[in-house]
């Protein structure tokens, strides 16, 4: 029987020499006479990238990579202190400050670039704030200088005025509570705590933190404020004051403040 050659497409067998199926005219190949005895099939072509074996690195080559790295690490550590002091170096000026005020602000700002955990330069920095009426920024840096040191008795008494001045009464009254547990003789934050009480309407409670704040000596400045605002409870409830101790100034015949509240002391020190 002679060769026949099955076409790949419908299957018809076709005599062998065919160039193409007579049932569908699929174009055939005979895959060995064509080729004759000695000629062999092209090989089939592969379209991708040869794998190249990776050579071992040298010493030297390593020695140049770790280099490299380091480098690397050392630019970005650079570039990241040169953008920290550009930022630094660029913060907005302090609102309201004066030029005094604004070197002082800046040079402590240098200082805290260094050493960010420095107590005296925290409480400094927001004395500037506290000075020029910026009470948010001065209540964070003095809540930072207090959490590493809380014996700054001042700092807690300032941060205390601080949240009067944003209305936050009950926040003032605690630090300046912490102030006197620290020290009970403190006589800004015992007029504070007065004012404080007065503004609530406890007029009693009043009373006894600026009578208490007149036996303990505080500035005379103070004396004069703290007798008016007592004066100002008597005519408002007609109570009058208990008697000072012995050391102790009674309350004088200084004029009546206007109505009105005015902002607790603070050492701003």
């Amino acid at each position: 029987m002679p060769e026949m050659i099955r076409c790949p497409d419908c299957g018809h067998e076709n005599p062998a020499g065919s160039l193409s199926c007579d049932r569908c005219n699929f174009p055939l190949q005979e895959t060995t006479s064509s080729l004759g005895p000695t000629q062999e099939a092209e090989p089939e072509i592969v379209l991708r990238r040869p794998v190249r074996r990776r050579r071992p690195r040298t010493m030297a080559s390593q020695s140049v990579t770790l280099w490299l790295v380091v480098g690397g690490i050392a630019a970005v550590a650079l570039l990241w202190q040169g953008l920290a002091g550009f930022r630094q170096s660029n913060a907005p000026p302090v609102e309201g400050a004066s030029a005094d005020q604004q070197r002082a602000a800046d040079s402590l700002r240098a200082v805290l670039r260094r050493d960010s955990t420095n107590v005296d330069a925290l409480v400094a920095y927001g004395n500037v704030l506290y000075d020029t009426a910026n009470w948010v920024e001065a209540a964070r840096y003095y809540a930072r200088g207090i959490a590493l040191d809380s014996s700054r008795v001042h700092a807690i008494v300032d941060m205390g005025v601080c949240y009067y001045n944003q209305s936050d009464l009950q926040r003032a009254a605690q630090l300046f509570q912490l102030a006197l547990r620290q020290d009970p003789n403190q006589p800004i934050a015992l007029f504070n705590l007065g004012v404080v009480s007065e503004r609530g309407g406890d007029y009693e409670t009043a009373l006894k933190y600026f009578h208490r704040a007149l036996e303990v000596n505080s500035p005379e400045e103070m004396r004069q404020q703290i007798v008016q605002r007592m004066q100002q409870i008597l005519q408002k409830t007609g109570k009058a004051p208990r008697p000072l101790n012995p050391g102790g100034t009674p309350p004088g015949m200084s004029p009546a403040m206007p109505p009105g509240q005015t902002p607790p002391g603070g050492t701003g020190k």
